[in-house]
């Protein structure tokens, strides 16, 4: 029986560690963190939740933090942790493993989420053995040894440090959240290092649509010397001018930044010299060499593996800590997050036998090289990722124990840390220049020409024998063209020219790895948490992948814009940036955590819960329609028509729309915004301002056959849609308030009321709001005297003949008479905003709405009601809206049918039209029709006693059959509109054939066509069909595909990305 438990964070750690530990030890895994922070839905159900101590706590009810204390020195920040459901069977296994053991090992990740596991076991388990804090930073057998022999506490500081940051992501992820998602919708979120990520991306976005580019021509020659060696040249003056040559030489709208000193060749002026030049000399003027030495790069840290392994082998930064973490697990490099570039003494040994082993001892440098680290956080604690061991394995030794991508990972590792022990590449560089002289027709003259070459002779390779760090940028890469050895005043012959046009680009997009190296600069976030920052943004659509860029889309705009207006301070770099070093400094027992916190949201003005109030008191005003406008991405005038043109966001698609409440239309969430300019816009503007073509009328119903385009492609519908007013209009913003909630309908019913007396649906609804005492029984007497003497509901109160003389309900009653007559006659000349604010205030429907539970949303409701009724000057006007919305509500959505494969919308026939809404229809039988195959695929047997009833339907997948449950999709060769009863009957009798309709299954490939293999499970990946879309599954993990993504052009290193960003999020 085992005297000791050691407890890891995954069972592929926990499998490695047996190995190494003998009978004595039981090795568990708790499956990352076990306990989490509260949901704040569940705060008044749980246990520790008193309603005398945490009524009035508004922390603990928002967030799940119980912040308490009479002021901010007694502040306690307290998160209330609940186990997550996904743990509870993880600790009773736990506990059961703990039960008969002597001594307890906590050997969870040497880093501040590490720390915080451990202390969350040691929480959760109460373990009454002694327990200790075992660490280490890769898993080899000497490491778990030492790791044992080397135990120390549980770190306060770690946890303290990890604690607060979690704490403010709760806080102001789920504040941002909340106030986002209701200025802009759409699942919108905001995080800490999400949010100014997010608009690093977006600000790179403005530089692009800002940027206007320019064009130039550029003029190279090949020459050759008198002994028949030739090199390249390139013309960079004429007349001692400067030639153009690039994006520096201009500005972001397309103006030189010194003119007068530069020239910029167009293309009439480089052929004419071209042609002036063919088979001239020139002279060399001067030659100038120089020796080099380039030193290697450290070994990586978490930010630069990720980078590097991005640029050498593509994907994202998830997929790359995925395989470190699969790596790492199995024994085979170091810990994979960390900020450090040292390397042991253990390591540097292992470096320097390898390069000696494989280079040869000229590559050794004499001392060994030490790098100095950039970063002051806890942790340094940690090497740097290097193979793990004390000799390093070649990476041709586990060819047969990983798999190609973690192979290909493992080698880069291996290379860049011997590269970083081994001797500085060394080199001669050379810049030769060379003149003459032309003349051309435009220009008799002579123009004095100086062209250059440059080159570069490696002498020794030095590190770069083994390892090339890659360049997102080509341009980064220099040439190493050798110059031959020419005298001052030797010429040359020109042999051939090339005249190139250029223009100028604008600002690359950042790239995963461009980011994460941004990130890093910058000092937001932490290279562990990179990865998933990225992974968030993407999956919150605010950003999308085209190619290795990452896109900003409106939604991601509108977002930033918004940050940017309410939340500046937190959204500016240096910001987050500050609370990182605020966090390291907690880590490492130099800051109180309680200070910080306390600073960091009660700060009087600057405070973030301050600033999230400011925002809820806005939209509570009714100042949402302007903040939603303030916000918008502006595109550009309208030239014809001197219109502002916007794009906003809102219910989950992006649209563009003139001015502030005039025409909109859709636009593809996929659609670059640098893309979107004006012209483009208005071609969405004029296509969705163009009327509904109607192509037929249908002979049975007399209704239209209407064609339109949707977000799915064209399709035809019985009869138009309703036309609802545009959102931002005063029309659109009363209709589109929860007009469902009970406050709101009998704000409704007081109103409708004022107008007109005589609506009974009205003066019912509002009898008893506030309560009034009158019963069920009473209403039915009043409702009956109407009836009978066919009057109003108000004119049958006041017979008085039904409520007891003197009665409180009659008295009740008799007011609320009182109150509807004299607000009708208010009604003529008040605004129906101020009035219907008086008549729930009088009728004292307000002071009861004070008395219920969670008063504050229902007043927030009719504060936002009476908002929207502001922007009416008359109460029948506002009164006839509600009705239309009524009347839009419940007018049936048209039958709609698309159009199949083929068909052409411009050519769609009246006939054609018909047919598809024809669909779906019932086949009648034929004279085969006793003929009864046998399916043994159908999940409904097919009865010769009966003849079974078989429809014809048009799907999103194409047409298809049903049969009972049992469906049939409809080959190219079967006409959907006149196939026949037995013709389907065959059908459906043969098995079910592959098709997207049902639960499609594609097994990715690699390049080579074996199956492709996610790095982390070692399962092959495999394209689903799902009830929520396409999606791909190693069998662990599902991750669906993302905005950009999609089913034809999926590929394996997508779907390794896909999942690693899942399992990031998880």
């Amino acid at each position: 029986m085992p005297k000791a438990l050691v407890i890891v964070e995954s069972p592929a750690k926990a499998k490695t560690i047996k190995r190494y530990l003998g009978s004595d030890y039981s090795v568990e895994a708790s499956v990352g963190h076990i306990r989490d922070i509260i949901q704040p839905k569940n705060v008044k159900t749980d246990k520790r939740y008193n309603l005398t101590i945490h009524e009035n706590n508004s922390e603990l009810h928002s967030y799940g933090i119980d912040v308490s204390g009479e002021n901010p020195s007694e502040n306690i920040w307290e998160p209330w942790y609940v186990v997550s459901e996904n743990s509870k069977k993880t600790i009773t296994q736990l506990r059961k493993a703990l039960k008969n053991v002597e001594l307890l090992y906590l050997a969870t990740d040497e880093d501040r989420e590490g720390e915080a596991i451990a202390w969350h076991l040691v929480e959760v388990l109460k373990p009454k053995v002694p327990f200790y804090r075992m660490v280490f930073h890769e898993i080899t057998e000497k490491a778990i040894i030492g790791a044992l022999e080397q135990t120390r506490d549980i770190d306060m500081d770690l946890v303290a440090a990890q604690e607060a940051r979690r704490i403010m992501d709760r806080m102001s992820g789920f504040g941002w959240s909340g106030v986002m998602r209701q200025v802009i919708g759409g699942g919108a979120s905001g995080g800490p290092v999400q949010s100014p990520t997010t608009r690093r991306l977006v600000e790179r976005e403005r530089e692009r649509i800002k940027f206007i580019s320019a064009d130039y021509c550029s003029l190279s020659a090949s020459v050759i010397t008198k002994k028949d060696a030739m090199f390249n040249t390139k013309l960079i003056e004429i007349n001692n001018q400067k030639v153009v040559s690039g994006k520096n030489d201009f500005d972001e709208n397309g103006e030189l930044k010194k003119s007068n000193e530069v020239v910029v060749l167009d293309e009439s002026r480089s052929n004419s010299l071209k042609e002036a030049l063919k088979s001239k000399t020139l002279s060399v003027s001067s030659i100038e060499r120089s020796p080099y030495q380039r030193k290697p790069k450290p070994p990586f840290t978490t930010s630069t593996f990720q980078q590097e392994v991005i640029n050498k082998l593509g994907g994202s930064a998830s997929a790359a800590m995925g395989i470190a973490q699969s790596l790492y697990q199995n024994g085979y490099i170091t810990y994979h997050r960390t900020d450090s570039t040292a390397l042991s003494d253990q390591a540097i040994e292992a470096a320097r036998a390898s390069i000696e082993t494989e280079c040869g001892i000229e590559y050794l440098p004499r001392e060994v090289r030490t790098y100095e680290n950039k970063t002051s956080s806890a942790q340094l604690a940690h090497e740097a990722i290097r193979p793990a061991g004390e000799t390093f394995r070649h990476p041709d030794e586990l060819k047969g124990d990983l798999n190609k991508d973690q192979l290909r990972v493992y080698e880069i590792i291996w290379k860049r840390t011997l590269a970083s022990q081994m001797t500085d590449e060394k080199g001669e560089t050379a810049r030769m220049l060379l003149s003459g002289s032309v003349s051309t027709e435009n220009s008799p003259e002579a123009q004095t020409l100086t062209f250059s070459a440059s080159g570069r002779v490696i002498t020794h390779p030095g590190f770069r024998y083994i390892y090339e760090e890659t360049s997102e940028n080509d341009e980064d890469v220099e040439g190493e063209e050798v110059l031959p050895d020419l005298p001052e005043g030797e010429t040359v012959t020109i042999d051939q020219i090339d005249v190139k046009n250029h223009s100028t680009k604008p600002p690359a997009r950042f790239t995963e790895s461009s980011i994460v190296k941004w990130m890093e600069e910058v000092g937001i976030g932490r290279p562990s948490t990179f990865s998933a920052t990225i992974g968030k943004i993407r999956a919150r659509e605010y950003t999308y992948k085209e190619g290795r860029s990452l896109v900003p889309t409106v939604k991601g705009i509108v977002g930033t814009n918004f940050l940017e207006l309410e939340f500046n301070e937190e959204v500016q770099y240096h910001n987050r940036a500050n609370l990182e070093q605020s966090l390291d400094k907690i880590a490492n027992g130099n800051k109180n955590r309680v200070e910080t916190l306390n600073k960091w949201w009660f700060e009087p003005s600057i405070g973030f819960k301050h600033k999230l109030v400011d925002v809820q008191d806005k939209i509570q005003l009714g100042e949402l329609p302007k903040l939603r406008h303030e916000i918008a991405h502006h595109v550009g005038v309208d030239p014809e028509s001197n219109q502002n043109i916007y794009a906003r966001f809102a219910n989950q698609k992006p649209y563009v729309q003139y001015d502030i409440d005039g025409e909109t239309a859709s636009i593809p969430e996929s659609l670059p915004p640098d893309q979107l300019t004006v012209l483009k816009a208005k071609e969405y503007l004029n296509a969705a301002a163009e009327p509904d073509q109607i192509i037929c009328e249908d002979p049975e119903t007399g209704l239209d056959v209407v064609l339109r385009q949707g977000s799915y492609g064209w399709y035809v519908s019985l009869g138009h849609f309703p036309k609802w007013p545009r959102s931002s209009s005063p029309e659109g913003e009363l209709m589109r308030l929860p007009h469902h909630l009970k406050p709101l309908k009998v704000a409704a019913a007081y109103l409708r009321s004022a107008a007109d007396p005589t609506d009974n649906e009205a003066i019912l609804y509002l009898l008893n709001s506030p309560k009034r005492g009158i019963g069920k029984r009473s209403i039915e007497h009043f409702q009956k005297i109407a009836e009978d003497n066919q009057c109003s509901l108000l004119e049958a109160f006041q017979t008085g003949s039904v409520l007891k003389p003197g009665s409180s309900q009659e008295s009740a009653l008799e007011n609320l008479i009182h109150l509807i007559t004299q607000y009708q006659k208010k009604q003529e000349s008040e605004r129906p905003s101020s009035l219907i604010r008086e008549l729930l205030h009088d009728s004292g429907y307000w002071e009861e709405l004070l008395t219920l539970k969670e008063p504050e949303s229902k007043i927030k409701n009719i504060e936002l009601f009476i908002s929207a009724l502001s922007k009416f000057d008359n109460c029948q006007v506002a009164v006839d809206i509600l009705f239309e919305r009524e009347r839009l509500k419940n007018t049936p959505r048209p039958k709609t049918a698309s159009l199949l494969d083929g068909m052409d919308p411009e050519t769609l026939t009246k006939e054609e039209a018909l047919q598809l809404l024809s669909l779906p229809k019932v086949l009648e039988p034929d004279d085969d029709s006793q003929i009864t195959p046998t399916n043994p695929d159908s999940e409904t047997e097919i009865s010769e006693e009966e003849i079974p009833e078989i429809t014809v339907h048009n799907g999103p997948y194409g047409p298809y059959l049903r049969f009972g449950d049992d469906t049939r999709s409809l080959g190219d060769d079967d006409d959907p509109f006149i196939i026949t009863y037995s013709r389907a009957r065959e059908i459906l009798s043969e098995p079910k054939k592959f098709r997207r309709r049902q639960s499609k299954e594609i097994t990715l490939k690699n390049d080579d066509g074996s199956p492709c293999t996610d790095p982390v499970s070692e399962k092959p990946i495999v394209l689903k069909e799902g009830r929520f879309g396409p999606y791909v599954t190693d069998g662990e993990t599902n991750a669906s595909l993302q905005l950009g993504d999609s089913v034809e052009q999926m590929n394996g290193e997508r779907a390794k990305e896909l999942l690693a960003e899942r399992r990031a999020q998880q």
